[in-house]
């Protein structure tokens, strides 16, 4: 499966950020002190953080399998879970991917299934709302608490400050995509018609963009039509979480830590706001965040604080990374009468 991909000088750069920030990250833990504490943990426990772990993926591949079925798109949960396991890869390596990476994941769905790119991409980006939710949800909850212990103060200040304006501007594009009064719509179509206006020329391309415009319009609108649906979902993409919390502590017992739930629950849904920076699958800026959480919340010191974020995204990142990748090769397209999925 051929997919329209080019990092560019653009994205070297962001590996190269993304390589410097792990450098200096583990620089400043001792090297020979993180792979002594890596080499400690307990094998069985991690291992049962991992599959722990991996399991977030698959309540989010069910999230898009839900709404394939809401939208009439025809395929299969094992061809839903290559797809967003392809899409979940390709999202992870592209730099800038964790803002943009729905449009190849829409192109993998219309490609793999007997649907057009616009209902696709609207399918994709309504899931991934929903799958982004309880980030929020529970980090909001997570501050609400801390705000009531009069525990909130530097990095914790800036987080409570990042994660309001997010969940702003998240829930004001949700409401435009799938709200009916055509106010998005509309507005893109007047920025089309102006730049008709002043060029004068591509009447027949912008006549063809305005008309993809309204089809993506009513593909969202159809997409966010059933509140009950929307809420159930959300519900289900909550699970996600609660296992990342789950591999979390089985990941902090390997390594000889007897956590507690509360920094549980605040270092995997505070670090999360690391993931929307521009490296490849927030790589490295994630990191850093979930070693400073966790340097916050237990009397560990860095190399410890490290030896736990480069594990834990041993279970919940990077296997789906090496899954990903396999489930790319085996997408060949749509499937046909002849071939079997």
């Amino acid at each position: 499966m051929r997919l329209p991909i080019s990092f560019g000088r653009n994205g070297a750069l962001w590996f190269g950020v993304t390589g410097l920030l792990f450098a200096i990250l583990f620089y400043l833990a001792d090297v020979d002190e993180l792979l002594s504490s890596i080499s400690r943990a307990d094998p069985q426990l991690f291992a049962v953080a991992v599959l722990v772990g991996f399991s977030s993926l698959l309540v989010w591949a069910l999230v898009w399998y839900r709404y394939f079925q809401r939208m009439g798109i025809d395929t299969t949960v094992s061809r839903t879970v290559r797809m967003f396991l392809t899409g979940h890869f390709l999202n992870s390596i592209t730099p800038l991917g964790q803002f943009g990476g729905e449009p190849i994941m829409a192109y993998i769905i219309s490609n793999n299934t007997d649907t057009d790119y616009e209902r696709s991409l609207a399918c994709v980006i309504s899931a991934d709302i929903l799958n982004a939710t309880p980030f929020f949800t529970f980090t909001l909850g997570g501050l609400l608490y801390l705000a009531v212990m009069g525990s909130i103060e530097g990095l914790l200040v800036d987080i409570t400050i990042l994660s309001v304006l997010i969940v702003f501007v998240g829930g004001l594009l949700a409401y435009l995509l799938w709200s009916d009064n055509d106010a998005l719509g509309a507005a893109i179509t007047r920025l089309l018609t102006a730049i008709e206006n002043r060029f004068g020329r591509a009447e027949s391309l912008i006549r063809s963009l305005k008309e993809r415009v309204d089809r993506i319009e009513d593909a969202f609108q159809e997409a966010g039509s059933d509140p009950r649906f929307l809420l159930t979902t959300a519900g289900v993409s909550h699970l996600a979480i609660i296992a990342q919390i789950a591999s979390l502590y089985f990941v902090l017992l390997s390594i000889g830590i007897e956590p507690d739930f509360v920094p549980l629950y605040l270092i995997v849904n505070l670090s999360v706001v690391a993931t929307l920076s521009p490296t490849p699958g927030g790589s490295g800026t994630y990191e850093v965040a979930f070693s400073a959480l966790m340097t916050l919340f237990f009397p560990v010191g860095l190399a410890t604080a490290v030896t736990a974020a480069v594990l834990f995204r041993l279970t919940t990142y990077w296997p789906g990374l090496l899954v990903g990748y396999v489930s790319m090769l085996t997408l060949q397209g749509r499937p046909t009468p002849e071939r079997a999925d």
